[in-house]
């Protein structure tokens, strides 16, 4: 993976090795925020993950995945 800014990793790991960084990486985020976006089989032809406190959510519209934030 390259860093092509700071704490923006960028690189094409197997579904193993990915699922790996993100377990350690969710656990580990504590206040921050993180999101993985990978390959998926849908309309996009991706997907994304999210993890911290204040984060945004991937939420599905008819196939068309959008991001929303918590309303506190």
């Amino acid at each position: 993976m390259v860093e092509v800014n700071a704490g923006i990793f960028v690189g094409n790991p197997s579904k193993r090795i990915r699922d790996r960084i993100w377990q350690l990486l969710a656990a580990r985020i504590g206040d921050g925020q993180a999101i993985l976006v990978e390959p998926a089989s849908n309309e996009q032809g991706w997907a994304t993950r999210t993890a911290g406190k204040d984060r945004w959510y991937p939420i599905d519209f008819d196939g068309l995945i959008l991001s929303a934030r918590n309303r506190r």
